[in-house]
């Protein structure tokens, strides 16, 4: 984000997470990597620490800064524009697998789909950002866009599961497909003090929206112009700074419950998708004292965990 923070602790608050297709578990790699920005050297905190909000988590965490990272197994291979332009002309040209079928070349979701059943790997390697790239794709498949438009839309670094992210990315496309100029809404990237830890998170949120719309700036310069690019970068200085000024504050800023709900429901659906709906035991005993857990962490500030 660029920010220059010396960080001692690293807390989570969940060890869930989404993939774009289901709720999965943190694995050890990446609780190893979220735990390493904790500590820095030539730092007032050459040493970092790191725990979880909840005890139900902390074996789990124990058990992953155990584990060593396993050597790479597979390598990612990323198709280009190029390779889905050639595929999409060989199959306009013999032929899709569906005879009847009327193929659209610029239809990027459906050929992802197809080059995904039809490219064959060896072992050692596996395609890359094909999940991400297919949901973007459905988001901008109906819009008048050349196939390599779409194709650098997919490869935008925007947050899949943040609504507003992928309102943006959709509102700059549409301003693309018609030839017209796209640019930020003051009002709503308006940078207020926090007052909460959630409060700070919409900012940190606000940040990433920031960086995806100068971004996309870059990647499309016809659509924008400078002077909507130096508001959006004066706004993105100002974020910076307020949240920097937040960050200074934490152990001032309230705790939003929103935090346990959030990780309650991920749990759950973890547990469903993992067990075809039966809840376990251990489940059911976190669930039946959230309360408790509630009325307890409700008198927590940071600087106490």
């Amino acid at each position: 984000m660029g920010l220059n923070l010396s960080i001692r602790r690293i807390i989570f608050n969940s060890m869930f997470k989404s993939n774009g297709e289901k709720i999965v578990q943190l694995d050890h790699s990446s609780v190893k990597q979220i735990s390493g920005r904790a500590g820095r050297r030539n730092s007032p905190y050459p040493n970092g620490v790191v725990t979880v909000r909840d005890p139900a988590d902390l074996k789990h965490l124990q058990q992953c800064m155990s584990t060593e990272i396993r050597p790479v197994a597979k390598a990612g291979l990323l198709p280009t524009a190029s390779h889905f332009q050639l595929f999409a002309d060989s199959m306009r040209k013999h032929g899709t697998v569906d005879a009847n079928e009327i193929f659209d070349e610029t239809d990027l979701h459906k050929i992802l789909l197809q080059f995904n059943d039809m490219a064959r790997l060896r072992g050692d390697y596996g395609l890359c950002r094909m999940t991400q790239m297919r949901l973007i794709a459905r988001w901008v498949d109906d819009l008048q866009l050349t196939l390599p438009d779409k194709y650098s839309f997919c490869m935008a670094p925007v947050n899949e599961t943040d609504k507003r992210s992928m309102k943006l990315l959709k509102q700059f496309a549409s301003k693309l497909a018609f030839n017209a100029t796209t640019g930020v809404n003051r009002r709503e990237f308006f940078a207020r003090q926090p007052g909460s830890l959630e409060e700070l998170s919409v900012l940190c949120a606000q940040f990433h929206r920031l960086e995806l719309f100068l971004w996309l700036c870059q990647k499309f310069p016809t659509t924008s112009n400078m002077i909507e690019e130096q508001q959006a970068n004066k706004l993105k200085e100002e974020c910076i700074s307020v949240i920097n000024d937040g960050l200074s504050k934490a152990n001032q800023l309230s705790l939003d419950h929103c935090y346990l709900r959030r990780d309650r429901n991920l749990r759950a659906s973890w547990a469903k998708e993992k067990k075809d709906g039966k809840v376990d035991d251990e489940l059911h005993e976190f669930i039946a004292e959230l309360d408790d857990f509630d009325d307890t962490l409700q008198q927590y500030e940071v600087d106490d965990i």
